[in-house]
């Protein structure tokens, strides 16, 4: 097997992505990443009390946190997979054995140890989820110390001395926590999509009801146009053509949440430029639906150019990464 393959099966998500892997923001924000749903979303939103709802959103925006938190443990899975044989373990002799990998910030071990500790007390109950998030967090918090250890290791070059006695120790310690953190992330997730589809159009009509279509309103009625187009995006590099005929449907739905936000853009200037961050989200926005769009003609042109395509996709993602970090810090 080769070291992507070996990957592939730790992350259960390919590489394809690379570091423009999606990101879920939280549902009190403007947008948020979706993956293709599995199952049944356990609550209806739409029909939960308003109290209920509220601490709906306060649960899943834990999750949510928990969520971007794991990006931390899989940067430095990256780094590590860089250089060794994730598979057979460290010799001390690979090249580029100094490179060693990143430490797991304690902020990110906290988020996630805070959405196990109170995300399952909060109701309603979400058993599947409850139970992923607890997983998620005993994997996360006795990994990152060894991650440090391992840092410190490799920042020392202690492989000099035992000769190579420690990099397999610690190999054999953190490999199955890494498959277990991303495991237990990848079951979160899918059981999140849907839920949090259904949290957004609720939440969306809602900011229409008390503000009208305003600024905010169209920017995330663009980012929930956007979700299912990023939904579509393969997980692997071999995996078949992303359809042409159900792209377009969903990139129609896109360009007309784009054609309105930029016709409210023109009509109410004023209001634009009193959104804080907002020449920065914009942009961000702008280059979205230009990379939608090269995709959009890429999966149009017969034959498709693969090698083309793999890049638009790569592109896609990692566009709609930079948009939605860029939507947390809106103001």
């Amino acid at each position: 097997m080769t070291l992507a393959a070996e990957r592939d099966t730790i992350r259960a998500m390919h590489a394809f992505v690379g570091p423009a892997r999606l990101l879920i923001a939280a549902a009190t924000l403007i947008g948020a990443a979706s993956f293709a749903a599995q199952n049944q979303p356990p609550v209806s939103p739409a029909d939960l009390p308003e109290a209920e709802f509220q601490t709906l959103v306060e649960k899943t925006n834990l999750y949510v946190k928990a969520l971007n938190a794991v990006s931390s443990a899989q940067r430095t899975y990256d780094r590590y997979a860089s250089w060794v044989d994730v598979k057979n373990g460290p010799t001390g002799k690979e090249r580029y054995i100094s490179y060693g990998l990143y430490e797991i910030n304690e902020s990110r071990v906290d988020d996630i140890r805070q959405a196990a500790q109170k995300g399952p007390a909060l109701k309603p109950a979400l058993p599947e989820l409850d139970e992923a998030v607890v997983l998620l967090s005993e994997a996360f918090t006795t990994l990152a110390p060894l991650v440090k250890k391992a840092h410190d290791y490799y920042e020392q070059e202690d492989f000099q001395d035992d000769a190579a006695k420690g990099a397999q120790e610690l190999h054999a310690a953190m490999m199955p926590l890494f498959r277990k953190t991303f495991e237990a992330e990848a079951e979160l997730r899918r059981g999140l999509d849907t839920l949090k589809a259904d949290l957004d159009r609720r939440q969306l009509a809602q900011m229409e009801a008390q503000r009208g279509r305003d600024y905010h309103w169209h920017l995330r009625n663009f980012m929930l146009a956007a979700k299912p187009l990023i939904n579509l995006l393969p997980e692997s590099a071999n995996a078949p053509l992303i359809d042409a005929s159900v792209y377009r449907a969903r990139y129609d739905e896109l360009e007309a949440a784009y054609t309105a936000l930029e016709t409210f853009k023109v009509e109410h200037p004023d209001a634009v430029k009193k959104v804080m961050m907002g020449g920065l989200v914009n942009s961000g926005v702008k280059d979205f639906f230009a990379a939608s769009k090269f995709l959009r003609r890429v999966l149009e042109d017969k034959p498709v150019n693969r090698g083309e395509y793999i890049e638009r996709v790569s592109e896609l993602a990692e566009k709609y990464n930079s948009l939605i970090q860029r939507t947390n810090s809106l103001r």
